[in-house]
């Protein structure tokens, strides 16, 4: 699957945005959610790539290794001391053990990068697959956020 092909496949996939938060194109015009084309889903490749330039925000494709098959994103909505941890997955591979192999990288990254000393996450509380896994990831529940998500943290060590 190409990778744009693989990006439309995240997000036209209702199960995936329906955590994901409202969606928005680098000029700040909301993205309908699921996408309904590719070239939708493609100005949230585009929204993510001039987020790194600008250096505020991240994200990073999740391919397979043996196929090179688009899988999903991992990274940053935000970069600091402080930094908001996101991640996506096409729901076919959704329980086999990729974010846990993927979130140390970028930890890592974060740490050695952006001198980030923490991590939060937000969740709504319904996504109870996602809170299992920060659980599961030692992120501490923090308090829950005016828009009702759970806000989780954790530290990271230099």
């Amino acid at each position: 699957m190409a990778h744009s092909a693989g990006m439309f496949a995240l997000w036209s996939s209702p199960e995936v945005c329906r955590y994901a938060g409202p969606i928005f194109d680098m000029y700040g015009r909301r993205v309908l959610s699921p996408v309904p084309t590719v070239s939708e889903s493609d100005k949230i490749v585009a929204f993510w790539l001039d987020a790194a330039v600008q250096g505020w925000g991240c994200r990073w494709a999740l391919l397979l290794l043996a196929s090179d098959t688009f899988i999903g994103t991992v990274g940053f909505n935000s970069l600091g001391a402080c930094s908001e941890y996101a991640y996506h997955l096409i729901p076919d591979h959704w329980g086999q053990g990729f974010m846990p192999e993927a979130t140390d990288p970028v930890f890592d990254w974060a740490v050695a990068e952006r001198s980030c000393r923490e991590i939060e996450a937000f969740f709504d509380a319904e996504n109870q697959r996602s809170l299992s896994f920060v659980e599961r990831q030692r992120f501490v529940r923090s308090g829950v956020t005016n828009d009702g998500t759970i806000r989780y943290t954790k530290t990271l060590s230099e």
